[in-house]
């Protein structure tokens, strides 16, 4: 499977605080990987390195065959990396449609059409977006506003999906409708990195994952094997392998 994202010896510092440290990191052309670990490993920082949101302090990154180090994030949306924020971060006071419309900055001037296609397909996938399209985001319960960030990272039209921390603040009969789509886009050939703090979400619906803790990668391997690794099940899933 070719790269398309590849990170080598990444490293994210604040000041003096380094929040992550040499990491190495790969996501294959259609591949579904996850990132676990707890709060304060460096996920988020990650994340934003990875978007152009902060500038590594060190190591070197490839999207789709470039030197993408360094680059701001409004570049590598035009390269076709969106980033689906820890939070949700929606425009409170814009509309459903307009915070979608967003996604698409870059594209409405030239692409008119595939934008119109792009946001008929989010209301298809997120039948309540499309209820609510003229409202104000706001006022979407976190469920609906979760969708609403999935959909304005999609309008985009990335080669790469990155989400973090998708199941924040979330119940259980939400993550039951988001999963599904998310592994319905991966079978449609959309590559996806999720960063999630569930281990046990993220080892279900992903090929590969890496566990992550204090800035580093601890871990790395098929999703199946980690769920059944005694590290991996006593720190993330609060159980201990079965005796043989």
């Amino acid at each position: 499977m070719s790269a398309l994202l590849e990170v080598v010896g990444l490293s994210v510092a604040y000041g003096r605080i380094e929040a992550v440290r040499g990491v190495d990191l790969r996501v294959g052309q259609g591949e579904f990987v996850g990132v676990i670990g707890s709060n304060g490993a460096g996920k988020t920082s990650l994340m934003r390195a990875l978007a152009g949101v902060v500038r590594p302090a060190a190591g070197h990154m490839r999207f789709a065959g470039a030197d993408v180090t360094g680059l701001p994030s409004h570049r590598m949306v035009a390269a076709g990396f969106a980033l689906v924020p820890e939070g949700r971060q929606v425009f409170a006071d814009q509309t459903v449609e307009d915070n979608l419309l967003l996604g698409a900055y870059h594209r409405i001037g030239r692409d008119r059409a595939g934008v119109g296609e792009d946001l008929a397909r989010v209301f298809t996938l997120f039948p309540r977006l499309a209820e609510r399209r003229r409202q104000l985001a706001g006022t979407l319960s976190g469920g609906e506003q979760q969708m609403l960030a999935i959909g304005r990272g999609l309008l985009a039209r990335p080669r790469l999906l990155a989400i973090d921390e998708l199941s924040l603040g979330l119940a259980p009969r939400v993550l039951e409708q988001l999963f599904p789509v998310l592994t319905a886009l991966n079978r449609d050939g959309l590559s996806i990195l999720l960063v999630e703090q569930m281990a046990s979400y993220a080892l279900t619906v992903t090929a590969r994952t890496y566990v992550m803790e204090q800035g580093r990668m601890l871990l790395e391997g098929r999703s199946r094997d980690l769920a059944r690794d005694p590290r991996v099940l006593a720190a993330y899933l609060g159980r201990h392998a079965a005796a043989p």
